[in-house]
Protein backbone atom coordinates (compact mmCIF):
# COMPACT_ATOMS: atom_id res chain seq x y z
CA UNK A 1 0.00 0.00 0.00
CA UNK A 2 1.15 3.41 -1.01
CA UNK A 3 0.52 6.91 0.89
CA UNK A 4 -1.52 7.80 -2.04
CA UNK A 5 -3.58 4.53 -1.76
CA UNK A 6 -4.01 5.10 1.90
CA UNK A 7 -4.90 8.96 1.14
CA UNK A 8 -7.71 7.72 -1.46
CA UNK A 9 -9.00 4.79 1.04
CA UNK A 10 -9.18 7.55 3.79
CA UNK A 11 -10.94 9.92 1.42
CA UNK A 12 -13.21 7.30 -0.08
CA UNK A 13 -14.86 6.88 3.76
CA UNK A 14 -15.29 10.55 4.30
CA UNK A 15 -17.54 10.41 1.03
CA UNK A 16 -15.14 11.51 -1.80
CA UNK A 17 -16.25 9.64 -5.03
CA UNK A 18 -13.96 6.69 -5.38
CA UNK A 19 -14.39 3.14 -4.05
CA UNK A 20 -12.43 2.11 -1.04
CA UNK A 21 -9.72 -0.91 -1.48
CA UNK A 22 -10.20 -2.25 1.89
CA UNK A 23 -12.69 -2.44 4.97
CA UNK A 24 -13.75 0.31 6.90
CA UNK A 25 -11.09 2.01 9.04
CA UNK A 26 -11.51 1.25 13.34
CA UNK A 27 -9.90 4.84 14.09
CA UNK A 28 -11.08 7.99 14.12
CA UNK A 29 -9.57 10.33 11.62
CA UNK A 30 -8.48 14.38 11.66
CA UNK A 31 -9.60 15.99 9.11
CA UNK A 32 -8.01 19.05 8.99
CA UNK A 33 -4.86 17.21 9.33
CA UNK A 34 -6.34 14.44 6.63
CA UNK A 35 -6.45 17.42 3.88
CA UNK A 36 -3.27 19.39 4.59
CA UNK A 37 -1.45 16.11 3.94
CA UNK A 38 -3.66 15.13 1.32
CA UNK A 39 -3.91 18.04 -1.21
CA UNK A 40 0.10 17.58 -1.45
CA UNK A 41 -0.01 14.10 -1.98
CA UNK A 42 -2.49 14.40 -4.35
CA UNK A 43 -0.59 16.58 -6.64
CA UNK A 44 0.12 13.01 -7.64
CA UNK A 45 -3.50 12.24 -8.83
CA UNK A 46 -5.56 15.28 -10.48
CA UNK A 47 -9.04 13.07 -10.47
CA UNK A 48 -8.04 12.68 -6.18
CA UNK A 49 -6.99 16.64 -6.20
CA UNK A 50 -9.97 17.89 -8.07
CA UNK A 51 -12.37 15.15 -5.67
CA UNK A 52 -11.08 16.36 -2.49
CA UNK A 53 -11.77 19.80 -4.24
CA UNK A 54 -15.91 18.63 -4.75
CA UNK A 55 -15.73 16.96 -1.01
CA UNK A 56 -14.77 20.66 0.32
CA UNK A 57 -17.21 22.67 -1.26
CA UNK A 58 -19.98 20.21 0.01
CA UNK A 59 -19.03 19.77 3.33
CA UNK A 60 -15.81 22.31 4.56
CA UNK A 61 -18.08 23.45 6.51
CA UNK A 62 -17.92 20.65 9.02
CA UNK A 63 -13.95 21.51 9.01
CA UNK A 64 -12.36 24.56 10.84
CA UNK A 65 -10.65 27.27 9.03
CA UNK A 66 -8.74 27.65 12.55
CA UNK A 67 -7.11 24.34 12.66
CA UNK A 68 -6.47 24.46 9.18
CA UNK A 69 -4.11 27.51 9.54
CA UNK A 70 -2.23 26.32 12.73
CA UNK A 71 -1.88 22.56 11.14
CA UNK A 72 -0.56 24.24 7.32
CA UNK A 73 0.52 27.57 8.53
CA UNK A 74 4.47 26.61 9.20
CA UNK A 75 4.46 25.20 5.57
CA UNK A 76 4.11 27.45 2.43
CA UNK A 77 3.75 25.07 -0.14
CA UNK A 78 1.15 23.53 2.50
CA UNK A 79 -0.68 26.67 3.51
CA UNK A 80 -1.00 27.79 -0.53
CA UNK A 81 -2.61 24.89 -1.18
CA UNK A 82 -4.50 24.88 1.97
CA UNK A 83 -5.80 28.61 1.19
CA UNK A 84 -6.21 28.01 -2.36
CA UNK A 85 -8.70 24.74 -2.01
CA UNK A 86 -10.96 26.75 0.41
CA UNK A 87 -10.55 29.75 -1.48
CA UNK A 88 -11.96 27.45 -4.35
CA UNK A 89 -14.51 26.06 -2.16
CA UNK A 90 -15.89 29.12 -0.80
CA UNK A 91 -16.42 30.09 -4.44
CA UNK A 92 -18.17 27.28 -5.77
CA UNK A 93 -21.10 27.39 -1.93
CA UNK A 94 -18.66 26.39 0.72
CA UNK A 95 -19.00 28.72 4.02
CA UNK A 96 -15.66 27.66 5.22
CA UNK A 97 -13.24 29.91 5.54
CA UNK A 98 -9.30 30.29 7.05
CA UNK A 99 -8.67 33.36 9.55
CA UNK A 100 -7.43 36.86 8.20
CA UNK A 101 -4.03 36.19 8.11
CA UNK A 102 -4.41 32.61 6.90
CA UNK A 103 -3.58 33.50 3.66
CA UNK A 104 -0.36 32.11 2.25
CA UNK A 105 1.16 31.51 -0.85
CA UNK A 106 4.82 30.29 -1.78
CA UNK A 107 7.62 32.34 -2.67
CA UNK A 108 7.58 31.59 -6.45
CA UNK A 109 4.94 30.24 -8.69
CA UNK A 110 4.43 26.86 -8.42
CA UNK A 111 2.92 24.19 -10.75
CA UNK A 112 0.09 21.72 -8.39
CA UNK A 113 0.62 19.16 -10.77
CA UNK A 114 3.50 17.52 -12.67
CA UNK A 115 2.19 18.36 -16.20
CA UNK A 116 0.33 21.60 -15.65
CA UNK A 117 -1.58 21.49 -18.39
CA UNK A 118 -2.24 24.02 -21.18
CA UNK A 119 -0.57 26.94 -20.81
CA UNK A 120 -3.12 29.80 -19.89
CA UNK A 121 -5.78 27.74 -19.14
CA UNK A 122 -5.26 28.15 -15.14
CA UNK A 123 -7.21 28.18 -12.19
CA UNK A 124 -7.88 31.80 -11.62
CA UNK A 125 -8.36 31.11 -7.95
CA UNK A 126 -5.00 28.53 -7.95
CA UNK A 127 -3.29 31.17 -9.88
CA UNK A 128 -4.22 34.09 -7.12
CA UNK A 129 -2.28 31.73 -4.56
CA UNK A 130 0.98 30.94 -6.62
CA UNK A 131 -0.21 27.74 -8.04
CA UNK A 132 -0.67 27.05 -11.39
CA UNK A 133 -3.30 24.62 -12.42
CA UNK A 134 -5.66 23.79 -14.92
CA UNK A 135 -9.62 25.30 -14.20
CA UNK A 136 -11.21 22.91 -11.71
CA UNK A 137 -15.31 22.81 -12.33
CA UNK A 138 -17.08 20.49 -9.26
CA UNK A 139 -17.67 16.91 -10.07
CA UNK A 140 -20.77 17.36 -7.83
CA UNK A 141 -20.38 13.71 -6.86
CA UNK A 142 -19.01 13.74 -3.70
CA UNK A 143 -21.51 12.95 -0.61
CA UNK A 144 -21.33 14.02 3.10
CA UNK A 145 -19.36 11.57 5.40
CA UNK A 146 -21.54 8.93 6.93
CA UNK A 147 -21.37 9.39 10.44
CA UNK A 148 -21.98 6.10 11.58
CA UNK A 149 -18.44 5.03 10.15
CA UNK A 150 -15.88 5.36 13.23
CA UNK A 151 -13.73 7.15 11.10
CA UNK A 152 -15.96 10.01 10.82
CA UNK A 153 -16.40 10.43 14.24
CA UNK A 154 -15.13 13.88 14.34
CA UNK A 155 -18.12 14.56 11.97
CA UNK A 156 -20.64 13.51 14.52
CA UNK A 157 -19.26 15.49 17.69
CA UNK A 158 -19.30 18.15 15.59
CA UNK A 159 -22.94 17.85 14.87
CA UNK A 160 -23.30 17.73 18.69
CA UNK A 161 -20.83 20.44 19.62
CA UNK A 162 -20.16 22.40 16.88
CA UNK A 163 -17.26 23.00 15.55
CA UNK A 164 -15.20 23.89 18.26
CA UNK A 165 -12.64 22.80 21.10
CA UNK A 166 -15.56 20.90 23.18
CA UNK A 167 -15.80 18.50 20.03
CA UNK A 168 -12.37 17.85 19.63
CA UNK A 169 -11.53 17.41 23.72
CA UNK A 170 -14.51 14.91 23.87
CA UNK A 171 -12.90 12.98 20.44
CA UNK A 172 -9.78 12.74 22.06
CA UNK A 173 -11.12 11.75 25.83
CA UNK A 174 -13.48 9.40 24.21
CA UNK A 175 -11.07 7.44 21.86
CA UNK A 176 -7.68 7.14 24.10
CA UNK A 177 -10.04 6.18 27.24
CA UNK A 178 -7.28 8.22 29.04
CA UNK A 179 -9.17 8.77 32.79
CA UNK A 180 -6.58 11.45 33.96
CA UNK A 181 -5.25 13.91 30.95
CA UNK A 182 -3.73 16.74 31.96
CA UNK A 183 -5.37 20.32 30.51
CA UNK A 184 -2.28 20.55 28.74
CA UNK A 185 -1.99 17.29 27.04
CA UNK A 186 -5.89 18.10 26.34
CA UNK A 187 -5.48 21.39 25.20
CA UNK A 188 -2.42 19.89 22.79
CA UNK A 189 -4.42 17.18 21.17
CA UNK A 190 -7.29 19.73 20.30
CA UNK A 191 -5.19 22.62 18.82
CA UNK A 192 -6.35 24.91 21.24
CA UNK A 193 -5.12 27.03 24.01
CA UNK A 194 -4.66 26.04 27.46
CA UNK A 195 -7.08 28.96 28.57
CA UNK A 196 -9.39 27.92 26.35
CA UNK A 197 -9.11 24.09 26.55
CA UNK A 198 -9.48 24.99 30.28
CA UNK A 199 -12.84 26.93 29.83
CA UNK A 200 -14.58 24.32 27.68
CA UNK A 201 -13.54 21.73 29.81
CA UNK A 202 -15.08 23.24 32.98
CA UNK A 203 -18.32 23.56 30.50
CA UNK A 204 -18.05 19.89 29.42
CA UNK A 205 -17.66 19.35 33.63
CA UNK A 206 -20.72 21.17 34.52
CA UNK A 207 -22.87 19.38 31.99
CA UNK A 208 -21.59 16.23 33.35
CA UNK A 209 -20.13 15.33 29.74
CA UNK A 210 -16.55 14.39 31.42
CA UNK A 211 -15.32 13.44 34.57
CA UNK A 212 -12.89 15.39 36.92
CA UNK A 213 -10.75 14.79 39.69
CA UNK A 214 -7.41 16.15 41.07
CA UNK A 215 -3.89 15.44 41.52
CA UNK A 216 -2.55 17.39 43.91
CA UNK A 217 -4.26 21.31 42.84
CA UNK A 218 -4.05 19.58 39.13
CA UNK A 219 -7.22 18.64 37.30
CA UNK A 220 -7.16 15.87 35.35
CA UNK A 221 -9.74 14.36 32.85
CA UNK A 222 -11.67 11.74 31.51
CA UNK A 223 -14.61 10.57 30.30
CA UNK A 224 -17.46 7.39 30.79
CA UNK A 225 -17.03 5.44 27.74
CA UNK A 226 -19.98 2.78 28.63
CA UNK A 227 -22.46 5.99 29.06
CA UNK A 228 -20.14 7.79 25.88
CA UNK A 229 -20.97 4.31 23.98
CA UNK A 230 -24.43 3.93 25.03
CA UNK A 231 -25.30 7.68 24.20
CA UNK A 232 -23.79 7.19 20.45
CA UNK A 233 -25.29 3.03 20.29
CA UNK A 234 -22.07 1.77 19.87
CA UNK A 235 -20.78 -1.29 21.27
CA UNK A 236 -17.74 -0.21 24.17
CA UNK A 237 -15.29 -2.25 22.09
CA UNK A 238 -16.11 -0.63 18.98
CA UNK A 239 -15.19 3.13 19.68
CA UNK A 240 -13.02 4.31 17.78
CA UNK A 241 -9.16 4.25 18.22
CA UNK A 242 -6.84 7.50 18.73
CA UNK A 243 -4.06 8.33 16.69
CA UNK A 244 -1.85 11.47 16.75
CA UNK A 245 -2.84 11.92 13.34
CA UNK A 246 -0.98 15.58 13.16
CA UNK A 247 2.15 14.45 14.70
CA UNK A 248 2.23 11.10 12.18
CA UNK A 249 1.24 12.66 9.22
CA UNK A 250 3.58 15.41 9.48
CA UNK A 251 6.22 13.03 10.28
CA UNK A 252 5.47 11.33 6.92
CA UNK A 253 5.17 14.12 5.01
CA UNK A 254 8.39 15.45 5.48
CA UNK A 255 9.38 11.94 4.82
CA UNK A 256 8.04 11.99 1.59
CA UNK A 257 9.27 15.59 0.46
CA UNK A 258 13.13 13.99 1.77
CA UNK A 259 12.47 10.69 -0.22
CA UNK A 260 11.67 12.88 -3.59
CA UNK A 261 14.50 15.38 -3.40
CA UNK A 262 16.17 15.15 -6.45
CA UNK A 263 19.93 13.85 -6.45
CA UNK A 264 19.27 12.07 -3.18
CA UNK A 265 20.00 8.06 -5.15
CA UNK A 266 23.88 9.95 -6.55
CA UNK A 267 24.96 9.95 -2.83
CA UNK A 268 27.11 7.62 -1.55
CA UNK A 269 26.20 4.62 0.97
CA UNK A 270 27.61 7.02 3.77
CA UNK A 271 25.88 10.30 3.09
CA UNK A 272 22.98 8.93 2.18
CA UNK A 273 22.48 7.37 5.74
CA UNK A 274 23.71 10.51 6.94
CA UNK A 275 21.26 12.28 5.28
CA UNK A 276 18.91 9.72 6.24
CA UNK A 277 19.39 9.36 10.43
CA UNK A 278 19.51 13.74 10.67
CA UNK A 279 15.82 12.81 9.12
CA UNK A 280 14.56 10.85 11.24
CA UNK A 281 16.07 12.82 14.48
CA UNK A 282 13.77 15.61 13.01
CA UNK A 283 10.69 13.56 12.51
CA UNK A 284 11.48 11.10 16.20
CA UNK A 285 9.30 13.34 18.40
CA UNK A 286 5.98 13.15 16.20
CA UNK A 287 6.49 9.55 14.93
CA UNK A 288 6.98 8.55 18.82
CA UNK A 289 4.42 10.87 19.87
CA UNK A 290 2.17 8.48 17.12
CA UNK A 291 3.24 5.22 18.84
CA UNK A 292 5.89 4.70 15.90
CA UNK A 293 8.76 3.40 17.76
CA UNK A 294 12.17 4.63 15.83
CA UNK A 295 15.29 2.22 15.50
CA UNK A 296 18.68 3.64 15.71
CA UNK A 297 20.31 0.67 14.89
CA UNK A 298 23.79 0.73 12.48
CA UNK A 299 26.45 3.48 12.53
CA UNK A 300 27.08 5.33 9.65
CA UNK A 301 26.04 3.40 6.32
CA UNK A 302 25.42 0.68 8.31
CA UNK A 303 22.60 2.92 9.45
CA UNK A 304 19.93 2.53 5.95
CA UNK A 305 18.71 -0.84 7.05
CA UNK A 306 17.60 0.66 10.44
CA UNK A 307 15.85 3.81 8.50
CA UNK A 308 14.65 1.51 5.15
Amino acid sequence: TTVLDFVRDQWAQLGVFMAPSRPPDTWAQDPEALLVFSLDVARADARLFDEILDWLRLSGGALSGRRLHLLAHNDGLDGALVSAAVGWAAAHGSSLRLPADGQLRPSEQVSVFERPGIPGREDEIFLRHGLVKPPTRPSSKSSTPDRLLPINLAFRLRDMFGVTSRAEIIRFLLTTGVPNATTLAISEAALSTKRNANEALNELWRARLVERHFVGNEARYGVDRDRWSSFLDVLPETIPTYLDWPALLRAVGEIRRWLEVPGADDLNDYLRASEARRLMTQVKPNLERSGVLVSERGLAEEYWPSFV
